[in-house]
């Protein structure tokens, strides 16, 4: 049983995690659509770095970026923790008479 609650944490992480990645896309993607428009400079904001090499350009997540979805992910671990420590007090509460 004690294998199962962890298997439920893990998936709870990459569901968080998920999350934050689909996050990160639609601000990948605005990003990418003003740059397709407007060819800017190279820069950056925190969660993603446009690139100008010689022969291309390139759009890529940063490090702060997947750490957005690492807490995204965290977050939904500590979630799922609360919610397995709230079935265990309901049910050691109740007494049968």
């Amino acid at each position: 049983m004690a294998f199962v609650k962890q298997l439920g944490l893990f998936l709870r992480f990459i569901y968080g995690y998920l999350i934050g990645f689909i996050f990160i896309s639609v601000i990948y993607i605005v990003v990418g659509i003003t740059v397709i428009l407007f060819h800017p400079e190279p820069f950056s904001i925190f969660v993603i770095e446009y690139i100008q090499e010689v022969d291309h350009y390139k759009l890529k997540i940063t490090l702060l970026g997947h750490l957005v979805m690492a807490v995204f992910g965290i977050f939904e671990w500590i979630k799922c923790k609360n919610e397995l420590k709230r079935r265990k007090k309901k049910r050691r509460k109740r007494t049968y008479e």
